[in-house]
This record gives C-alpha cells, sequence and structure tokens, in this order.
C-alpha cells in the first residue's frame, strides 16, 4: 500500500500555483459520510483533514481537480447513481474517478460501467500526482 506524502504533495501543488482549499473537519467529514451513506477510507479521511480539495474548481497541469467535499456532496446529489461517489474529475468532467458502495477500489467512470484503476485512495492521488497512463 501506498503511503501519500501529503505535505509533498501539497508542497508541490501549491509551487504550481494550484489553489488549495483549507482543511476539513473530523465532524464534516463523519456529517457527510453520514449524509450519503458511505464510509470513507482512514487516507481518504487523513488526505481531506490535510487539505479539502482544490479551491474555485482549479486542477492539476494535467487537468485533474480533486473535489473538496462540499462539491463531492453537490454533485452526489445531482447524480441519478448514489452507487457512484466522485472525488476528482479530468479536463472539467471528460471523466470522473471515485469511489463505488460496495466494491474496493478506486475506479474511473468514463459514461460506461467504472473500471478500477486502484486499490486505494493514496494510490489513486498516487497515480494523479505522476500523471499516470491508467487514469485517461
Amino acid at each position: 500500500m501506498i503511503h501519500l506524502r501529503i505535505d509533498k504533495i501539497k508542497e508541490k501543488w501549491a509551487s504550481e500555483n494550484i489553489k488549495l482549499s483549507p482543511p476539513a473537519t473530523r465532524k464534516a467529514i463523519k456529517v457527510f459520510e453520514e449524509i450519503i451513506d458511505f464510509h470513507f477510507s482512514d487516507d481518504f479521511k487523513e488526505f481531506y483533514l490535510n487539505l479539502d480539495g482544490f479551491a474555485d474548481w482549479d486542477w492539476t497541469k494535467n487537468m485533474f481537480s480533486i473535489w473538496p467535499l462540499a462539491r463531492i456532496l453537490e454533485e452526489y446529489h445531482n447524480e441519478n447513481d448514489k452507487s457512484f461517489i466522485v472525488f476528482a474529475d479530468y479536463m472539467i468532467n471528460a471523466h470522473h474517478i471515485g469511489f463505488v458502495k460496495g466494491k474496493n477500489g478506486i475506479f474511473k467512470n468514463t459514461d460506461e460501467m467504472p473500471v478500477k484503476i486502484a486499490n486505494t485512495f493514496s494510490e489513486a492521488i498516487f497515480l494523479i500526482h505522476i500523471d499516470a497512463d491508467i487514469l485517461y
């Protein structure tokens, strides 16, 4: 399992002028989990306790945006499929990356069946960070 150095990733993203949101709180994450009836992995929680996604729909140089909890919840409420919980998108919603309720791992959804791309949230963030081919 990959252990993310969130501080190093934040530092790199900040050096690339990506607008980062302030950390989420434990209470916000807990309430969020209750609303969508899903329990996030510890690595997801650790990441969001350090960084609540990107501010203002900002994105990496490879055009991935990590969503803050508020956007995840907003988009979740607007979706018909409540089994797919998106936390990132590529090229302004060309496709999404997220969790599938009842399945282990992280998936990309390109308007077809979600395809597993990573075993853990940390691995998915690492793949975004290194711009891995499997994301596309």
